[in-house]
C-alpha cells in the first residue's frame, strides 16, 4: 500500500511540474515576444498592450476587434499581443490567464470575459500593480477596470423597436429572440427588452409579445421560426439578437417558402446576414462596430498608461442597416 502511495505521489508531482513548466514556458515566450526587436523602435521598447479575448467567435466580432486593435497600436507606436481563451472555459481558467497577463507586466490590458468573482479578483490584481484594464463588450461592474467599451443593450432594444415601427406603422406583435450570450448570466437580455418597450412607447400598436432564447445557434433559431409560424400566427416580427441566429431564422423562411410571412430584424453586419438584408429576406440589421471598439480600446489604454483619464463608459455606437432603395 505504501509503495502504491509513493507511486501516486511521484506521478502527481511530475504532472504538477509539467504543468508549471508549460506555464512558465508560455509566459517566457509571450514575454520574449513582447520585448523582441520587432517591438522596438530606435532601441526603445514600445507600449505593450495585452488583449485577453475569446479564441474564436462565429460572428468574428473579437477577431475583427483584435485586427483593429493591432492596426491602431501599430499607428500609435505600440505592440499588441493576444492571450486567447476558449469560450467554454470555466471562469477560473480565464482568471488564470489574467494572472499570467499580470506576470508579463504589460502597459495595459483589454479584456472580454464573463462577470465572475474570480475574474473580478484577477482584474483587481492587475489594477493594484498599476496596469490599467479596459473591459471590451462585456462589462465587469464591481471590478477595478478603468473603463468599459461596448454596446449599450438598451440602445439595441430602442433601435429594434424603431425599426419595427418604421416597417409596421399600423402596429405589430413582436417576438424577441436572444442568443445564448445575451441570455445567460447577464442582465443584457432584460435590458434589450426594456429598451424595446421604451422605443415602442410612441409607436402605434407595436408590442413585445414574447421573449425566447436560441441557446444552440442557428438550429435553435430555425426551430423558433417553425414554432412562431405554426403556433403563434399573431407574431408579425421576430427580432434576433445574434448574427448567426438571424441568418438561421432567415434561411428557415427561405427553406419553408414563407418569406414575407414573418419579418426578421437581425443583429450585426456579418457578410452572410448583409446578403440576406440586401435580398430583402431580412428587413434590417442592428450592427455593432468591432473595428470602432478595437480602435477606442487601444486609444483608452494609451491614455490611461500615460496617466490620463477616460470616460468610465464609452459607447462605440450602433448602425441600422437596411436594403437600399431600388436594390435588387
Amino acid at each position: 500500500m505504501r509503495r502504491f502511495l509513493k507511486v501516486v505521489i511521484v506521478v502527481s508531482g511530475l504532472a504538477l511540474l509539467v504543468t508549471l513548466a508549460a506555464s512558465i514556458a508560455l509566459a517566457s515566450r509571450m514575454r520574449d515576444g513582447a520585448r523582441s526587436p520587432d517591438a522596438r523602435q530606435g532601441g526603445q521598447a514600445l507600449f505593450h498592450i495585452l488583449a485577453v479575448v475569446p479564441a474564436s467567435d462565429a460572428e468574428r466580432y473579437y477577431a475583427r476587434a483584435v485586427e483593429a486593435m493591432t492596426r491602431t497600436a501599430r499607428k500609435r507606436g505600440a505592440v499588441l499581443q493576444t492571450l486567447e481563451y476558449d469560450q467554454d472555459n470555466a471562469p477560473s481558467a480565464i482568471a488564470r490567464q489574467l494572472r499570467l497577463a499580470a506576470e508579463l507586466e504589460p502597459d495595459g490590458v483589454v479584456v472580454s470575459a464573463p462577470l465572475d468573482p474570480l475574474v473580478t479578483e484577477a482584474v483587481d490584481t492587475l489594477s493594484k500593480r498599476g496596469v490599467p484594464v479596459v473591459a471590451l463588450e462585456t462589462d465587469l461592474p464591481g471590478s477595478a477596470r478603468a473603463a468599459f467599451i461596448g454596446t449599450n443593450p438598451y440602445s439595441v432594444g430602442v433601435l429594434a423597436a424603431e425599426a419595427v415601427a418604421e416597417d409596421f406603422p399600423g402596429g405589430a406583435e413582436v417576438a424577441l429572440v436572444l442568443s445564448r450570450d445575451y441570455a445567460d448570466g447577464s442582465a443584457r437580455g432584460a435590458t434589450i427588452a426594456a429598451g424595446f418597450v421604451y422605443g415602442a412607447r410612441d409607436a402605434n400598436g407595436v408590442r413585445l409579445a414574447m421573449t425566447r432564447t436560441a441557446r444552440e445557434g442557428p438550429s435553435a433559431s430555425e426551430a423558433i421560426v417553425r414554432e412562431l409560424l405554426a403556433e403563434h400566427a399573431s407574431i408579425d416580427v421576430a427580432v434576433f439578437i445574434g448574427a448567426r441566429d438571424s441568418e438561421g431564422a432567415a434561411r428557415a423562411l427561405i427553406e419553408y417558402d414563407r418569406v414575407g410571412e414573418l419579418a426578421i430584424i437581425g443583429f450585426d453586419d456579418d457578410p452572410a446576414l448583409l446578403e440576406l438584408v440586401h435580398l430583402g429576406v431580412v428587413a434590417a440589421s442592428i450592427a455593432r462596430s468591432p473595428e470602432r471598439s478595437g480602435e477606442v480600446a487601444v486609444e483608452a489604454i494609451m491614455t490611461l498608461a500615460k496617466g490620463g483619464r477616460v470616460s468610465a463608459y464609452i459607447d462605440p455606437g450602433l448602425t441600422v442597416i437596411r436594403r437600399r432603395e431600388g436594390e435588387r
